[in-house]
């Protein structure tokens, strides 16, 4: 992860992280929601505001908003990870790493990326077969964001860029090239 000095007050970051070898993080539904209850005890600790979030089987994506100097987002990273991992090694009866190293942290400087990087993170369960449209995948901000869930994990922040709700799912809609969206996000 980027250093504590690339950490500061009102900066947004894209984190995501794998499982170790590419493996499973996530075994049953009971983990994706001890994970995401982990999230809102950390978004809180860390005064973190989490703006996009998608957790597949085998990785997660974070898009956040590091909101003061004093808790930087690398021990709000470490944290969630630490926890999740002593948990689920306990729950399987496992022991060892369970994510592929530490988090990946790309800042997010260009406030025009913001809406790109919500579509992206909400296109990887479509992307990957699990679900035909963005706002059916349960484990992610798709139905904070449209109002039909209220988890207190993501701030409605990103639907600013947009006219209305209706706008927002027309634009994560719009056919474009996953490897573009990648390409744009990851330079």
């Amino acid at each position: 992860m980027t250093s504590s000095r690339d950490f500061q007050k009102d900066t947004y970051h894209h984190l995501y992280n794998r499982g170790a070898n590419k493996a499973r993080i996530f075994y049953e539904l009971k983990d994706y929601q001890f994970f995401q209850r982990r999230l809102i005890k950390y978004k809180q600790k860390y005064s973190i505001e989490i703006l996009c979030y998608c957790l597949m089987t085998n990785h997660f994506h974070l898009f956040v908003k590091q909101t003061t100097a004093e808790k930087p987002i690398n021990k709000f990273a470490g944290d969630l990870l630490n926890s999740y991992t002593k948990s689920i090694n306990k729950k399987y009866k496992r022991s060892g790493v369970l994510f592929q190293g530490r988090t990946e942290n790309k800042p997010v400087f260009d406030e025009k990326a913001f809406p790109v990087l919500a579509k992206y993170i909400l296109l990887n369960p479509v992307y990957a077969n699990l679900c035909k449209k963005f706002y059916d995948y349960e484990y992610s901000s798709a139905k904070e964001l449209l109002g039909v869930a209220e988890n207190n994990i993501t701030e409605l922040t990103i639907l600013d860029y947009f006219k209305n709700r209706e706008k927002f799912v027309e634009f994560i809609n719009e056919e474009d090239r996953f490897d573009l969206i990648q390409t744009y996000l990851h330079d």
